[in-house]
């Protein structure tokens, strides 16, 4: 919201991929005035999620990682700490073998050519100061979110894909039953990565049709 008042927006569309899903799902309920409409592209659903096995279907550094963060904050940072120093120096043709639990074949197919070099120096950046983004983030997604996205108001639309080992699909199948109105989209030919470069244009035009603005297409 402070970005935006900055830059002179006073509505704005959002969206949250993976970990920033529930960022985008927190500005449409809690700026209802301001969102016009929010996407969550493989994003997570509250840790405290009633009827979610939260972790279920994640591959195994997830299931490893986050009951960490939520019963032993210590003991994650001991566990982060090589993955963070692997992470601060990792080249694109190294990211399969560092994330393998968490690589289904269609995204671990995604990790080539210019989006895994793009990938890799993301990571570099990331975690050349030490794991503590990472920590952070990890303490968030096991608390309470704030506010209850039975709540929002605002059109979201969903995406999801049924090959993510990172945030499986049952998390969406959850947001899509507890936010009213939802668009949902859970795609069997997906997983984490691939759905966010799959489907980006048509994430964007629903954004955009969803807000009153229109569809646009993306060139190239």
């Amino acid at each position: 919201a402070a970005l935006a008042h900055h830059l002179g927006h006073e509505t704005f569309l959002t969206a949250g991929w993976s970990g920033g899903g529930p960022h985008a799902l927190a500005c449409a309920a809690l700026l209802p005035d301001r969102v016009r409409a929010a996407a969550t592209i493989a994003g997570v659903a509250p840790y405290d999620a009633e009827g979610l096995d939260w972790t279920a279907g994640m591959g195994e550094d997830n299931r490893i990682e986050y009951p960490l963060a939520a019963r032993d904050p210590e003991a994650l940072l001991e566990w982060m700490e090589p993955h963070a120093q692997a992470m601060a120096t990792i080249e694109a043709d190294g990211i399969v073998a560092e994330m393998r639990s968490l690589m289904s074949g269609v995204d671990a197919a995604q990790v080539t050519g210019e989006f895994g070099q793009n990938l890799a120096a993301s990571f570099r950046s990331a975690f050349r100061h030490g794991p503590w983004g990472w920590y952070d983030d990890d303490l968030a997604f096991v608390r309470h979110w704030g506010f209850d996205p039975s709540e929002i108001r605002v059109p979201v639309s969903i995406w999801q894909g049924r090959q993510d080992l990172m945030v499986p699909i049952a998390h969406g199948e959850w947001l899509a039953a507890h936010i009213p109105g939802a668009r949902v989209h859970l795609r069997p030919e997906h997983g984490h990565l691939s759905l966010g470069i799959g489907a980006f244009g048509e994430i964007l035009d629903e954004l955009l049709e969803a807000s009153g603005e229109g569809a646009f297409t993306i060139e190239g």
